[in-house]
């Protein structure tokens, strides 16, 4: 997003509001297209995966709205009368964010644990990830049965890897592009996840709504397996023991992210606010290196990820953009009040 000073200005004056921005994070390039250019973009993300359980009939889910069925217009009306109901909701009210305790730290693959102490270990505020259970089935309808369903989602947030756009420009003008979302390529980045699938289905055992697994949504453990997913008549009871996953178990849910993890489309970074030497795009007050009259405000400023969703911290780069451009239009006013008041003293000399 290339937003000039002028324009956004313009927006604050006359509205007298601070500037909402766009939390989509485009890169801000100056391109020489007289010569062959390199563009390379690094682009951090939050990784998640969604896994499907069954619900019972009895609890309510959103799965009949989201499928289109009669209730939509029910739930409309229902809307336009009292503003209350079902269609204001998204599935998705309560979360829990994890960091591992020594006890879950000690059954982590311990390729996770350089990371822990580099990153996470002396910072208690950052969680490792997001546990969310969402009431309905959030993955393609088409292939499955009309019923309740519930999903276990969770979020990591601050993987290591990031993805990367190459765009090559020759000198006859042929466009290249080669791009990589950088999904799980270090190492340190599955081992939440993999937690995060045995976590979330102890929690969701447990719980009254629960009636087995929706197998096709889950890892191909082996058969014979104390993993094997199925349907259940009920919930475990709280005291129940955990599953017990053996090395084969582990592998077939290592198979499974790398086959389903997809980004939480919180992507930002493109255009950091760093030094020059440390790649970055803009200085601290949002203009862009080399450039004029120029600056970048939305996610793609972020220097790092962010444990959260990116609209928050979209409103803040916001509010903040809208007053570091008035203070810049300011300023300049002043100057050329002064420069003004300079030459008609000059003029009446």
């Amino acid at each position: 997003m290339i937003l000039f000073v002028n324009d956004l200005l313009r927006m604050h004056l006359h509205l007298h509001l601070p500037i909402y921005l766009s939390f989509i994070p485009v890169s801000c390039v100056m391109l020489d297209l007289c010569r062959p250019f390199i563009l390379h973009i690094h682009c951090p993300h939050h990784n998640v995966a969604f896994v499907p359980y069954l619900a019972s009939d009895e609890v309510v889910t959103m799965d009949a709205l989201w499928r289109g069925e009669s209730i939509v217009q029910e739930s409309l009306a229902q809307w336009n009368s009292s503003g209350k109901s079902l269609i204001a909701q998204n599935g998705f009210d309560s979360k829990i964010k994890w960091r591992p305790d020594d006890e879950e730290l000690k059954t982590m693959n311990p390729v996770f644990q350089p990371r822990w102490k580099e990153f996470f270990q002396d910072r208690p505020d950052k969680a490792v990830a997001i546990f969310a259970p969402l009431v309905g089935y959030v993955s393609p309808l088409s292939s499955i049965l009309p019923r309740n369903y519930m999903t276990a989602g969770y979020y990591t947030l601050y993987p290591v890897s990031v993805g990367s756009v190459h765009i090559n420009l020759t000198e006859d003008d042929k466009e290249g592009m080669d791009f990589t979302t950088g999904f799980l390529d270090h190492p340190s980045d599955i081992i939440p996840l993999d937690f995060g699938y045995k976590k979330t289905r102890e929690i969701f055992r447990r719980m009254a709504s629960y009636r087995g697994e929706v197998t096709a949504g889950h890892p191909n453990f082996p058969e014979g397996s104390a993993a094997a997913c199925r349907e259940a008549s009920g919930p475990v009871d709280l005291n129940a023991p955990d599953i017990v996953y053996t090395a084969e178990d582990d592998e077939a849910i290592n198979h499974f992210h790398r086959d389903i993890v997809q980004t939480a489309w919180h992507s930002l970074g493109t255009c950091a606010m760093k030094s020059e030497a440390d790649q970055g795009v803009v200085d601290a007050r949002l203009n862009v290196y080399g450039v004029s009259n120029l600056k970048v405000a939305d996610m793609s400023i972020s220097p790092l990820n962010v444990g959260t969703n990116t609209y928050s911290t979209a409103l803040l780069i916001g509010e903040r953009a809208a007053m570091i451009i008035a203070e810049d239009l300011c300023a300049a006013l002043l100057s050329d009040l002064r420069r003004g008041a300079v030459i008609g003293l000059r003029n009446n000399e």
